[in-house]
Formats: structure tokens, sequence, C-alpha cells
């Protein structure tokens, strides 16, 4: 693994891209899976009764493998936090390094 693993905070990411690619990006990404190109199966949900749950996303294509890991907590604003919460972990797909961590909150 690499001496440090880079993280993107909440700001970077919003930094990186602008509205528009990330649109694009979004758009490519639906095409590709749609042609086969990515594999993405069924999210999975663990549910934290009363307070909400979290959902876990799995994707593989283009030599990379990544786990969105998402949280949903309705009653998250009554306490200054956000609803929902998450973090993005890419990974090398043919070794298993892990290669970055991203905020993925709302």
């Amino acid at each position: 693994m690499a001496a440090s693993l880079p993280v993107l905070d909440y700001d970077a990411v919003l930094a990186a891209v602008s509205p528009s690619e990330a649109t694009q990006r979004v758009r490519n990404g639906l095409l590709r899976f749609h042609a086969g190109e990515w594999t993405m199966p069924p999210k999975v949900y663990l549910e934290s009764p009363p307070f909400g749950d979290f959902r876990a996303m799995p994707a593989r294509g283009a030599g990379l493998a990544l786990l969105k890991w998402v949280t949903s907590f309705p009653g998250n604003p009554a306490r200054g936090l956000p609803t929902v919460t998450g973090v993005i972990c890419l990974s090398d797909a043919s070794t298993g390094e892990p290669l970055m961590l991203l905020d993925a909150r709302s």
C-alpha cells in the first residue's frame, strides 16, 4: 500500500470537477455500465433502527474497484449533522490496493 492513502474531503471533491464535468462523467459511466464495461451489483442495506440505514454500493471496471458507503439518517439535521454522509474507497482491481478515499456526503 502507498505510504499515505490520499483522502479528498468534501471541499476537495467539490473543487476537483465542475458540475457540468461531473454530469458528463456520470453520463459516460452509465453508458459504460450499459455496455457491460462495469459490474455493479445491487446495493446492500444495513438498517440501524430507529435512526436510519447504511448502504454499500460496490462497482468494478476500467481497472478499478470501488465501494460507496453512505448513510441516511433523517434525524441528523436536528443534531446539526447532514442527513446523508458517506465515503468512497477506490482500489486497484488487479491488486486490491486501496488508492484513495473520497468524501461522499450529499
